[in-house]
């Protein structure tokens, strides 16, 4: 199977958590009308709490705990400024992420500076006896640290969350017609702030699950974009927590599969045929639901379908540098950006500030 072995399902489904966590708060968030470009801010913030406090308790779980306030925390900042004072939502969001990752770096470096790499207790895997042996998936789905199990559990929780209870109702509400919202009795600016430190628990586990989920240390920058990867996971999951599930294995896939590639140097058949599939499912996947494609349209996915099967076959010894590898998801993200942002139906009041009929008054 070249690069696409058991080993590589397990670090698909460990990867894959962190941006989980904080996707699905920012769906949360997003729903009721507030769009968090914090996020990133709010994953450093969280792991950095994580590392410190599991270092001063010894205690995985209450370094977990110190995660979600640090989270929470910031996404109060942005509440405050976001939603009560009606500032706009991305230049709140933009403060937002250079302060976590500023007051991150710089309580690190005040703390630790001059002890040495310090490495902390980490959670220890959680197997799942008989279901661990199950041949290929059994380890990635049932050996796992609890963080990432409780992260998978999550998305079934928010959807219940959103589509079944009357808080849910009212945070869609709050994202789609917030007059609707506030001409019931209810009101936006509550909704809009418990939706918003949703996305602080998130963004808080995120980081938890980097650092004793994970590493078990702390160091600057190291949540690596994986906010901003949660925010195109949102967009490509079209706002469902099924979708964002979907598109949180898809960018977990991509991180897992440069690690690989960077160690096996000459990139392998299997992953020339992994293109060529890609290429068929962007012309395929439009024609079967129906919708009409030009011969322009299917030019780009047409030409990269043909070029991989020629490559798959003929295997050439291409030998890119490291760097090349490293910025495969992050190239994903901007082209799942560039690709549905345009087509996809955001919340209609996504980034509005909302202002009652008195106060415009």
């Amino acid at each position: 199977m070249g690069p696409f072995d058991s080993a590589l399902f397990v670090s698909v489904v460990g990867l894959s958590a962190p941006v989980l966590w904080a996707a699905l708060g920012e769906l949360i968030s997003e729903r009721g009308g507030v769009i968090n470009i914090g996020l990133e801010g709010m994953v450093l913030g969280g792991a950095f709490a994580a590392y410190y406090v599991t270092w001063l308790t010894g205690s995985v779980w209450v370094g977990a705990l110190a995660s979600i306030a640090a989270g929470v925390a910031f996404a109060a900042i942005m509440g405050v400024l976001a939603i009560d004072r009606q500032a706009d939502q991305i230049i709140v969001g933009l403060g937002i992420l250079i302060l976590g990752g500023g007051a991150s770096a710089l309580a690190f470096e005040q703390i630790f500076t001059g002890t040495g790499r310090t490495i902390v207790d980490h959670m220890s895997e959680l197997e799942i006896p008989l279901l661990s042996d199950v041949p290929v998936i059994g380890e990635a789905l049932f050996k796992q640290v609890p963080l990432v199990y409780l992260a998978y559990l999550a998305v079934p929780f928010v959807w219940w969350l959103l589509w079944r209870t009357r808080w849910g109702l009212a945070v869609r509400a709050a994202g789609e017609s917030p007059e609707a919202l506030e001409a019931d009795g209810i009101s936006v600016r509550a909704v809009r702030w418990t939706a918003l430190l949703c996305a602080g628990v998130g963004g808080g586990l995120a980081g938890a699950t980097l650092v004793v989920g994970s590493l078990g240390t702390f160091t600057e920058n190291m949540s690596a974009g994986r906010g901003f990867i949660a925010l195109a996971a949102v967009v490509f999951g079209r706002w469902r927590p099924v979708g964002v599930l979907g598109a949180c294995l898809v960018f977990g896939g991509a991180d897992a599969l440069q690690l690989r590639l960077q160690a096996v140097g000459s990139i392998p058949w299997q992953v020339w045929t992994l293109v060529a599939l890609i290429g068929v499912a962007a012309v395929a996947v439009p024609l079967v639901r129906g919708r009409q494609m030009t011969p322009a349209m299917a030019l780009v996915p047409g030409v990269v379908a043909v070029a991989g099967f020629v490559l798959a076959v003929t295997e050439p010894t291409i030998d890119p540098p490291s760097q090349i590898w490293l910025m495969f998801p992050y190239v994903l993200a901007l082209l799942v950006l560039a690709g549905f942002v345009g087509r996809a139906r955001m919340p209609s009041a996504l980034g509005l500030p909302y202002r009652r009929a008195s106060e415009v008054a």
